[in-house]
């Protein structure tokens, strides 16, 4: 018989150990987020049409998640210490009787891995005690049952468990040296033969292979000879660095791309970059912390700008503040203070630290500085438009060779107008306290006046002058194509803003709900959140309804045809029944705030 408890545990686990929210598994089940809590609470099972996709989503079996075992692997990853590979699902049919026993053999490694870069694969499995996290070294025996004590995920500090030196030919553990040299707080050390003498009879060239563990996982990293691996700040992760500095690349950061439940291209490389510190965060916590997810603005000449989070509030400051992270900024330099700058920015890479930046590639959205070639002539990125020159470039054989170079990383084309620098971390409130001040910018930021020099308004008066605009009918009637296009243009990409915005509020007061005792809050706090679904979902629909600027582009439909007056009319009453909510959503959060 299926119990709903143990398969909502195991969905959970496994959720977990491939690193996606609730929210996210959601979107690739096309599911609400409620119902994969449902699941995961054992409230309910999921549909059959759902299962075939939450295999593929989790990367196991049907019967694995349906039927769960004592033992189950929730990841299984080949690695050289530079590059790695995902194989639980080669490595899930060896477990059989609650016992995994499988040479991690050729097979499991690609054949591009050619070189002497020493090879493992590791391993986080489950038993009823806990979860817990070996390794082996390619070509050895793997066994593991319900009764095997595994490695446990350390603390804030990582902990090395094991160091090799050599290659796949010769090599010896150096992990009683590592041990030694942990002693000394080191910032970074350089893999070489005096720290890590070479075998006789090692021939081409030797690397240093250290596993470790952090509150995360487990993980490893390997650098050549001659190379350097650095500590980061919060010494809870480790990075390859070539010792020479004149390259440096923070390899395994992912892309970011709009139309991933992150259209805040702000708090998406926010997010990204305190993750690359080993904070553990997420999109909708970053939204919430900071107050973006309360954001709307809105500029009366119609630009793309309005959708940016930072254009009419810094955001930045809460957000910081949120998670004790002291930060740097710089806007709009010059000549001779952006040398400074980038001279500071390559020590930041250095450290394993992304600054986040504006107008990096294509246009000015945020992204992230991924690291440095040239002694930092050239400064590589993430940003919201890689996807698109993938695709357009895949084949491109002078592309692939820069990639190469570059480590999978585009180039950063312009200097960025504003910077981020994410500096050294602190204590930081509690969540609780982090909600309320939440709660307290949503109130000051509906009702904020635009500073005397800007055109923008934010708050009611965005959606006011926002909803006004929509009803200009004389205006409509005399635009020609090029104007009435982007405007169209212009209110699908600030469509989207806010309804990312929205969706984000209402996942950041659903997650909130455990942080309140108080039955008057938590009831307060509890309609606020359903009322910000509804929200959410009519901001959904309409945005879903709207003519996409890219398909009428790509079709060569006339602009004025596919956006109709009822379609401009409907919009502006959802913007006021969007105001309308807002102040019950501000009711609500004063009744919060109130019982604190």
């Amino acid at each position: 018989m299926i119990s709903s408890d143990k398969v909502g545990k195991r969905i959970s686990s496994l959720r977990k150990a491939k690193g996606l929210s609730q929210e996210q598994l959601a979107e690739q089940l096309h599911v609400s987020a409620q119902a994969i809590s449902k699941w995961e609470t054992g409230k309910s099972l999921p549909e059959t049409a759902t299962l075939p996709l939450l295999s593929t989503a989790l990367n196991h079996p049907i019967d694995s998640i349906l039927l769960p075992q004592e033992l189950v692997v929730l990841s299984a990853i080949c690695t050289d210490g530079q590059q790695q590979l995902d194989v639980t699902h080669l490595v899930n049919p060896f477990v059989a009787s609650d016992r995994l026993s499988l040479v991690a053999g050729e097979p499991l490694f690609p054949h591009s891995w050619t070189d002497g870069c020493l090879k493992l694969l590791l391993v986080t499995y489950e038993t009823p005690a806990g979860i817990y996290s070996t390794y082996v070294l390619k070509d050895q025996l793997l066994t593991i049952d319900v009764h095997s004590d595994g490695y446990t995920s350390g603390g804030n500090e990582l902990q090395i468990i094991a160091a090799n030196y050599g290659n796949e030919q010769a090599n010896r553990s150096v992990t009683a040296k590592m041990k030694h040299y942990e002693h000394f707080r080191w910032t970074h050390f350089t893999a070489s033969h005096e720290l890590f003498p070479s075998l006789i009879n090692s021939e081409g060239n030797d690397y240093l292979l250290l596993v470790y563990l952090n509150a995360e996982g487990i993980h490893a990293v390997s650098c050549a000879e001659g190379e350097q691996i650095h500590y980061s700040p919060d010494r809870s992760c480790l990075y390859r660095i070539n010792s020479s500095q004149q390259q440096c690349i923070l390899e395994g950061t992912p892309r970011l791309a709009f139309g991933r439940n992150q259209d805040c291209s702000w708090a998406g490389a926010m997010a990204l970059s305190l993750a690359a510190r080993g904070i553990e965060t997420s999109y909708d916590q970053v939204m919430g912390y900071s107050g973006a997810c309360w954001r709307v603005a809105f500029e009366p000449v119609w630009d793309y700008s309005s959708a940016d989070a930072l254009v009419v509030y810094d955001y930045s400051i809460p957000v910081c503040k949120a998670y004790g992270i002291s930060a740097s900024r710089a806007n709009r330099l010059g000549p001779q203070q952006r040398a400074a700058e980038k001279l500071a920015i390559l020590e930041d890479i250095r450290q394993g630290r992304l600054p986040i930046a504006i107008n990096l590639r294509v246009a000015p959205e945020w992204g992230v500085i991924t690291g440095y070639l040239e002694a930092g002539n050239v400064l590589l990125c993430r940003s919201y438009f890689d996807d698109e020159t993938f695709g357009e470039l895949e084949a491109d054989p002078e592309f692939q060779a820069h990639m190469k170079v570059s480590k999978g990383h585009l180039y950063v084309d312009h200097w960025p107008y504003r910077i981020i620098r994410l500096g050294d971390q602190s204590e930081a409130p509690s969540t609780l306290e982090n909600l309320y001040a939440s709660l307290r910018i949503k109130l000051a930021s509906m009702q904020s006046e635009a500073a005397a020099n800007s055109s923008y308004a934010s708050g009611y008066k965005a959606l006011e002058m926002w909803a006004a605009g929509l009803l200009d009918y004389h205006w409509y009637a005399a635009a020609d194509e090029e104007a009435f296009s982007r405007r169209l243009s212009v209110n699908h990409f600030c469509m989207m803003a806010l309804t990312d915005a929205r969706r984000s509020a209402a996942a950041y007061l659903h997650e909130s709900l455990p942080l309140v005792n108080d039955p008057r809050q938590q009831a307060a706090l509890s309609e606020m959140a359903e009322l910000y679904g509804e929200m959410a979902e009519l901001l959904e629909t309409c945005y879903e309804e709207l003519p996409d600027p890219a398909v009428i582009k790509k079709t060569g439909t006339s602009p004025s045809h596919s956006w109709t007056t009822r379609q401009r009319e409907q919009q502006a009453e959802l913007l006021a029944k969007v105001a309308s909510l807002e102040h019950q959503g501000d009711t609500l959060a004063q009744t919060v705030l109130s019982l604190t």
